[in-house]
């Protein structure tokens, strides 16, 4: 019997099972049928699509397995006349069929990879992306569409996303044609893994975005290359995000955040260091990160380790990085109203710990100066906590420690509060071993003056209450040696401290060439009026003249010029006085002088004056009146003319008088006699029998 005749004989007896064979086959003819010709429907659909947007485009291959449920494009690309376009070596779609029943679009995998397109931007708000031009938007405010009644909501989910090799590409251009803004991303990696879930169904609220997240992200090899400057905006070796969790865009709460390798703003001048960026660090680490309402930011262990910091004023007196800035000139149109800005609502920040730990460099490099200044910040360790933008009463605690060039050292240990209103500060600090010679590039610019040596060491006790500064700094200034380059700018310099600055230093300093200042720091920064430059000069001078007036007076300091800026030339000792007609020093004298040895021991710095005097008691005690009235002798011995012969003999008596002190310096207390300095002999009736000290 042949194949007929057994059909026929099938079909007469089970005629609806040869009905349902005949209707499957059908069906998977038709399919077959769709199957084969659904690609190529697809691709010549885009490309004449894409025609119609005058971009030529090609398409090498199309893959569909509809009972997968996967879709593949190959070789997709195009180009406008300007060769604007895009490529891209694959793109791959995998859904589900069987939650479509449900309203339910559930895609398994998106992928893409080799995408290369360009954006170009007008100044009319006009663009073209990947060769498609797209006008601006219009201002009025389009119809609202009429809703469905009953209209059941789809709910979309995406489980998988993967990039890799992507290569994006921006232009701006202004008014006349001039490219503003021109630059180039790559991305090698874009993995995500988990559910990002679009559920309308589950929440009905309109003010509330049915978004919910949870998964994993992997970005890796970021860069973002400025093509006017040939240079890198931005390189991060990897982004690692771990649970990543979203309900709705309120709360967004994030397990883990891993940033490794990133560096921002390429320098085009090398540095001869480790990098030429401007900013660069290793690894940055936040555990756990939240985030409410859009604006309170919760982190809680912040780690930065690796990071290191170049910047640079060039000769310009411009920060370097001023050539990443876009030459924009903002326009406003004369018709159009500026609308009332609403007040935003504060964001606030909050954090438990921020933790720096690196061994590179912060190098600041001041070009702009006929010297560069060149300062070098490195070891650092910050350790900062407790940290809450909303809340004025929560006190941080901060920790830091970090090297000043090659042996300098800065500590602090303080406590804040209310950072950005009225910020509060208590604690302390020190600065030691700090080379004082790498500010010279600035003393030499700004005040005249040359730092040829010194070290400085620094006790900080700061306090700040509420704004209100009243803190103290104790100086101590080792083998400070500042020498003058400009006439007039010292002069200016000495008028704003009041005082000859070099002159006073040298009254402080001590056997061991060292300056100790104790300078209070005050006044209110949130003052239009306050200027810590100022302030620090201000309070300087006055620490000057506290100090030399507090250590000078028990050393038998009397009196101070007229003024301050008289201090450092006209300081006066208690004179030693004598007997009418004698030049001997008594007992009470030779005290009085070892205390001015001792006080030339301890400041090797400063000089004495002597000047010996002689007056109308020793003119009546060596030259006496044949009268018996004592009164009447003294009366008359000043009106009577001194002849010059007694006029010599007074002034040698003067001149004895100095010689013996400086002689008793010298020989007996060992004193350096180049620092003893005696003035011409004087004879003044008004004045003391005796000898004036000064500095």
């Amino acid at each position: 019997m042949n194949y007929k005749q057994q059909l026929k004989t099938f079909s007469h007896s089970r005629p609806w099972s040869a009905r349902l064979i005949v209707l499957l086959l059908s069906l998977i003819v038709l399919l077959s049928i769709i199957r084969l010709c659904l690609p190529f429907a697809i691709s010549y659909g885009t490309i004449s699509w894409f025609e119609s947007q005058n971009v030529k485009a090609s398409i090498s291959d199309i893959d569909i397995s509809l009972s997968d449920g996967t879709f593949s494009i190959v070789d997709f690309s195009g180009k406008d006349d300007n060769q604007n376009g895009f490529s891209i070596g694959r793109i791959k779609l995998a859904w589900q069929w069987r939650p479509l029943l449900d309203h339910q679009i559930i895609i398994d995998t998106i992928e893409i990879r080799s995408l290369k397109t360009d954006a170009v931007l007008y100044e009319n708000g006009d663009m073209k992306i990947a060769g498609i031009a797209i006008k601006a938007a219009s201002d009025e405010i389009p119809a609202k569409q009429p809703e469905q009644a009953g209209a059941t909501p789809w709910d979309i989910t995406l489980n998988s996303i993967v990039f890799s090799e992507i290569d994006l590409c921006l232009q701006q251009f202004a008014e006349n044609e001039k490219i503003i803004v021109d630059y180039c991303g790559q991305l090698a990696d874009f993995n995500w893994s988990g559910d990002i879930s679009f559920k309308p169904s589950v929440n009905l609220d309109p003010s509330v975005i049915p978004l919910y997240i949870q998964g994993t992200l992997d970005i890796n090899d970021i860069v973002l290359h400025n093509n006017q400057l040939k240079l890198n905006l931005l390189n991060i070796g990897s982004i690692n995000i771990n649970n990543f969790d979203i309900k709705t865009a309120d709360n967004i709460n994030i397990h883990n955040i891993d940033i490794n390798r990133f560096s921002i703003l390429q320098r085009s001048a090398k540095t001869g260091l480790d990098d030429s960026h401007v900013f660069a660090f290793n690894q940055l680490n936040i555990t756990p990160l939240k985030f409410d309402q859009l604006n309170s930011l919760n982190l809680g262990t912040i780690k930065l380790t690796g990071s290191q910091t170049y910047l640079a004023i060039n000769k310009n007196g411009e920060m370097d990085f001023k050539q990443w800035l876009p030459d924009v000139k903002e326009k406003q149109s004369a018709d159009k109203k500026e609308q009332p800005k609403s007040r935003p609502e504060p964001f606030n920040i909050r954090f438990d710990e921020f933790v720096i730990n690196t061994d590179k460099h912060i190098i600041f490099t001041d070009n702009s100066l006929k010297e560069p200044f060149t300062a070098d910040i490195h070891d650092i360790n910050i350790s900062f906590k407790q940290f809450d933008t909303d809340d004025a009463k929560t006190t941080s605690h901060m920790l830091l420690a970090l090297a000043i060039g090659k042996h300098g050292s800065l500590k602090l240990d303080v406590d804040v509060n209310d950072l950005f209103a009225r910020p509060g500060i208590k604690g302390k600090g020190e600065i030691s071993g700090l080379d004082l010679r790498m500010f010279a590039p600035l003393t030499k610019q700004h005040i005249g003056h040359n730092i040829r040596s010194g070290q400085l060491d620094v006790d900080l006790k700061l306090n700040v209450d509420k704004g209100i500064i009243d803190s103290n700094m104790v100086l101590a200034l080792h083998q400070f040696v500042l020498t003058t380059l400009s006439k007039e700018e010292a002069e200016k310099l000495n008028s704003e401290f009041g005082m000859p600055l070099n002159s006073a230093l040298s009254l402080l300093r001590d056997k061991d060439n060292t300056i100790r200042l104790d300078i209070p720091v005050t006044g209110d920064i949130d003052s239009p009026e306050f200027s810590p430059r100022d302030a620090m000069v201000t309070a300087s001078s006055k620490a000057i003249t506290t100090a030399v007036l507090h250590y000078y007076t028990p050393f038998g300091l009397v009196f101070a010029a007229g003024s301050l800026f008289d201090l450092a030339t006209a300081l006066n000792f208690e004179p030693v006085i004598f007997e009418a007609g004698e030049f001997e020093l008594d007992s009470s004298s030779m005290e009085q002088l070892d205390k001015l040895a001792s006080l030339l021991n301890e400041r090797p710095g400063i000089h004495l004056t002597f000047c010996g005097l002689s007056n109308s008691l020793d003119k009546v005690k060596l030259f006496p009146l044949a009268v018996d009235d004592t009164n009447s002798q003294e009366r008359q011995a000043e009106t009577k003319p001194i002849s010059d012969e007694n006029l010599i003999i007074l002034k040698k008596l003067a001149e004895s008088r100095s010689s013996n002190i400086k002689n008793y310096m010298v020989d007996t207390k060992g004193a350096d006699a180049a620092r003893l300095i005696e003035c011409s002999p004087e004879y003044m009736p008004d004045e003391i029998s005796g000898v004036k000290i000064n500095i």
